[in-house]
């Protein structure tokens, strides 16, 4: 079993800060959390045939990739998981920034969700709209832009590891690896809840750990006629549940807690300011009262 512990990149935090445990010194690919998602866009390269240079697909787009850190991308045509934490929240595409606006974390989508511009939902309507063809289109659009993401928190182990040259990684031939997946694919997130809710319902609550699950990259087409990848998932083999388990499970929930907390700071940063001069006075007011018996 890996002792890989890892973090997500786009918050920047670390499972040391989490926990103040104090660590050696190691290259990054052993402190980043590494990001598991589908290529989508196939990597082409070019081989010799019959002494002619010829393009060709090297790892197709229904591949997985495992981003271990900005210089390290593990790749597989299928991964093997076990799945300790599941939550909901909302992403939009930041054309501006070039990066997600992202909510906080929760187990549903119920409740209206802080995001980290200062906002709740991406900016997305609360509420279910049962005729949503009835709205009008820019509210149409403005709901379509903000994608419902299942964050999946766990363990991968990538079932035929290469690199971008198609080339094999032995290294992570059965080596398993601390992971974090945020699905937007609705037909995705479909197939896997069916799969916990098989686990679950048969072994348990703790059945997505003490069962893997396999995921393997299919092409579908858009209403455009644009190839894109989901995946579909399906029950793997019983692993059982080791010492470590626990610790693994408590790390993974301490990393949803920091990662909250990132979002809900840059919340107030960006509220910092919106307090009007009458709700100032308010607030002055409040903390000056004086006590009466």
């Amino acid at each position: 079993m890996s002792d890989l512990v890892t973090l997500v990149p786009a918050e920047g935090t670390s499972i040391a800060e989490m926990m103040g445990i104090p660590q050696d010194s190691k290259p990054k690919s052993q402190s980043t959390l590494a990001s598991l998602g589908v290529l989508n866009d196939a990597i082409m390269g070019t081989v010799e045939v019959n002494g002619k240079k010829v393009k060709t697909e090297i790892v197709p787009s229904t591949a997985f990739k495992l981003r271990i850190s900005e210089d390290e991308t593990v790749y597989s045509d299928g991964v093997t998981i076990r799945t300790f934490a599941v939550r909901q929240r909302w992403t939009k595409w930041n054309d501006e920034e070039g990066n997600f606006i992202k909510s906080t974390m929760a187990t549903n989508l119920k409740v209206d969700l802080k995001d980290n511009k200062g906002g709740f939902n991406c900016n997305r309507p609360s509420g279910f709209f049962e005729d949503f063809h009835s709205l009008p289109p820019d509210m149409q659009q403005r709901i379509r832009s903000v994608k419902r993401t299942q964050v999946i928190l766990g363990e991968v182990q990538m079932d035929s590891p290469v690199d971008a040259g198609g080339n094999t990684l032995s290294e992570y031939e059965g080596k398993w690896v601390s992971f974090v997946y945020e699905i937007k694919s609705n037909q995705s997130i479909k197939s896997i809840n069916k799969i916990y809710g098989s686990l679950i319902n048969k072994q348990g609550e703790t059945g997505t750990i003490k069962f893997t699950q396999k995921l393997k990259g299919v092409e579908e087409i858009a209403k455009s006629g644009k190839p894109y990848a989901v995946f579909e998932a399906s029950v793997g083999d019983s692993f059982g549940m080791d010492q470590g388990d626990s610790v693994k499970l408590t790390d993974f929930s301490e990393w949803i807690i920091r990662a909250n907390k990132y979002v809900e700071d840059e919340w107030d940063k960006n509220n910092v300011d919106s307090f009007s001069s009458d709700d100032s006075e308010l607030v002055s007011s409040m903390i000056n009262v004086e006590d009466y018996d």
